[in-house]
């Protein structure tokens, strides 16, 4: 007889679930800035393929933490819809449209994002990568 489903489930998934993570994908941001510290000076982010909204958390903790000092400006961009993320700003939208990334931008006044990332593999082209 197969494993089911939960059997499956490794450490990274419980621990996420323990710490209140929406997904074990947290970790590969978090371990990503602990070992490049690449959120030093950022203030404007563009989560792209957002859903479920884990690296979305794990900008927030980092960039409006009470040491940070910090308000970060951070949109996160899907095609579904996501449970709100406290200061997260959230578009449900396709970023192969111009539309969308027209109301991406329109949240950081005028400026450019200091950091996109993505933890997805969307099928068509990023408008906003061109």
């Amino acid at each position: 007889m197969g494993k089911s489903s939960k059997d499956k489930r490794d450490v990274y998934y419980r621990l996420a679930k323990e710490e209140g993570w929406r997904a074990r994908s947290a970790y590969k941001l978090l371990q990503i800035d602990e070992d490049f510290k690449i959120f030093k000076g950022v203030e404007k982010v563009v989560d792209l393929c957002a859903a479920p909204g884990s690296w979305s958390q794990v900008l927030s903790s980092k960039l409006n933490s009470a040491e940070s000092n910090n308000k970060a400006k951070i949109v996160a961009v899907d095609l579904q819809e996501m449970a709100p993320i406290e200061g997260v700003v959230q578009i449900q939208g396709d970023i192969t449209k111009k539309s969308t990334v027209d109301q991406i931008l329109s949240h950081f006044d005028g400026d450019k994002a200091d950091m996109v990332i993505s933890d997805g593999a969307p099928d068509g082209i990023c408008v906003l990568c061109l």
